[in-house]
């Protein structure tokens, strides 16, 4: 006793969102009339139905039955062969229910479309969008995308112009835009343009799909811009004015005065400033002496000393030369008092006044470099240079090196005093500049200290310590003996 299921062996063909019918034979091989419930099984149980859903057969007789496609037209339904089972369930043989596979073809259609993200960018030299291809369709979708604008004033360029979208899925293709000309002044300009996504596989091309955007072309330099500069040439040509025309006559006047005061001389009386060294460094006396002297006339200004202010161990600012004819005073009147003549050596050798100092010992230019090897650890390895005992290091420049891109922390100290201290994975190469020197006394240690957390960074991770170093740049200021 039971059932047995005859289902035509012709493939059947289910367009998506169409209906399709197909006519199955239900036979009942029991000896009594029974009654057949009959249902779908598998993955197409949703889009496949029985009509009728129940039927009674009599003995040795056979009924028609119809199973109804309707599958959906969605993306979740791929394209191709679905299996599917008719389950024919007896009420009076439960044994003798039966189930019987079969298979159906989804048909596949097409769907897509494209859309510019953003829109609308403003750009002065170009504009980066992103077009998504969208495939709503359930078939693999290859597209080709192209871009052009109505007035051709824009250049386009696709990361790539073809591109192959599963599914249900969406691609995302990058897309510059630049304008031909460039807009040096000027307002605005909105240059409109249009992405154009056409399926491979439609040889009508019945389905392009477009996207409008546009490109605002912004003047590469602003009117804010060219007002500031405007305004700061002003200032600058107002601050150069100001200098020429006002602060520099006062201090030459002030200067005047100030050794006019030093010589004890009345600064708009004629030869005032005889045999006076005026050195930049100040160490001038006049070469005035007693009644009866005759004061030389120097004719040149004495040299100004050496700018130590950068240096502060050369001992202050030099003295500078009396001028080179500041002989004042050498045949003081009966020969009574010479400090007339003593005056004017005073001031030939700048060694009165302030100019006492001098430069204690030479000023030369130096270089070393400081590298550290250091293996992964929380503690600091240091590496370090050690001035020499008879000089003191005014460094002005540093290059830090992180060559390997290593990740840690590096110091740099004056023996154990820490003066900096910096990431490491927050450079490769780093050039310090400084207006004030660091100064590192005789026999001081230049130190590089470095707690290296992960050697070569994550570029490789690979390294098996840190690697970095320092270059430094310097005067050496020989101290005195």
């Amino acid at each position: 006793m039971g059932a047995t299921v005859v289902i035509p062996d012709t493939d059947t063909l289910a367009v998506p969102g169409e209906e399709v019918r197909r006519t199955v034979q239900v036979r009942n091989t029991g000896t009594v009339v029974d009654r057949f419930e009959l249902d779908v099984l598998g993955e197409a149980k949703d889009w496949i139905a029985v009509e009728p859903a129940q039927v009674n057969v009599f003995p040795d007789q056979s009924v028609e039955v119809r199973l109804v496609f309707t599958p959906p037209r969605s993306p979740d339904l791929p394209a191709g062969e679905v299996v599917y089972g008719l389950r024919v369930m007896s009420h009076e043989d439960i044994e003798g229910s039966v189930v019987e596979e079969s298979t159906v073809t989804v048909g596949a259609f097409t769907d897509h479309g494209v859309t510019l993200l953003p829109t609308t960018r403003r750009a002065r030299l170009s504009g980066r969008f992103n077009a998504i291809v969208d495939n709503r369709g359930n078939a693999p979708l290859r597209a080709q995308l192209f871009a052009s604008d109505p007035d051709a004033k824009l250049d386009f360029a696709f990361r790539y112009d073809e591109v192959e979208v599963a599914h249900g899925k969406s691609a995302v293709v990058p897309l510059k835009v630049k304008p031909k000309a460039r807009m040096w002044r000027g307002p605005d300009a909105p240059l409109p343009f249009q992405v154009l996504c056409v399926d491979e596989a439609d040889e009508a091309d019945e389905t392009e799909q477009t996207a409008d955007g546009a490109l605002v072309q912004a003047a590469i330099v602003s009117d804010g811009v060219a007002k500031f500069a405007l305004a700061v040439a002003a200032a600058v040509a107002a601050l150069l004015a100001l200098w020429f025309f006002v602060l520099q006559p006062s201090v030459e006047s002030e200067a005047r005065k100030q050794v006019a005061a030093a010589t004890g001389q009345d600064p708009d009386a004629p030869g005032a400033g005889g045999g006076a060294g005026a050195g930049k460094g100040g160490g001038a006396t006049a070469g005035a002496g007693e009644p009866g002297a005759a004061a030389g006339a120097g004719t040149s200004a004495g040299t100004g000393g050496s700018d130590q202010s950068r240096f502060p161990a050369l001992g202050g600012p030099a003295g500078g030369t009396g001028g080179e004819d500041g002989t004042g005073g050498e045949d003081g009147a009966d020969g009574e008092d010479d400090s007339g003549g003593k005056g004017g050596e005073d001031a030939k050798s700048g060694q009165d006044g302030t100019g006492r100092g001098g430069i204690a010992g030479q000023v030369r230019a130096v270089d070393f470099r400081i590298p550290v090897d250091a293996e992964k650890s929380d503690a600091f390895v240091t590496a370090r240079f050690t001035v020499p005992e008879d000089q003191t290091y005014y460094v002005t420049d540093i290059m830090f090196e992180n060559t390997s891109g290593d990740m840690g922390v590096l110091r740099l100290q004056r023996g154990d005093s820490v003066l900096r201290a910096m990431s490491l994975d927050t450079f490769r190469d780093r050039d310090d500049h400084y207006a004030e020197p660091i100064e590192f006394g005789p026999g001081t240690d230049v130190v590089l200290a470095v707690r290296c957390d992960m050697p070569g960074g994550l570029t490789t991770g690979t390294a098996a310590s840190c690697t970095p170093a320092a270059f430094f740049s310097a005067r050496a200021v020989t101290t005195r003996s």
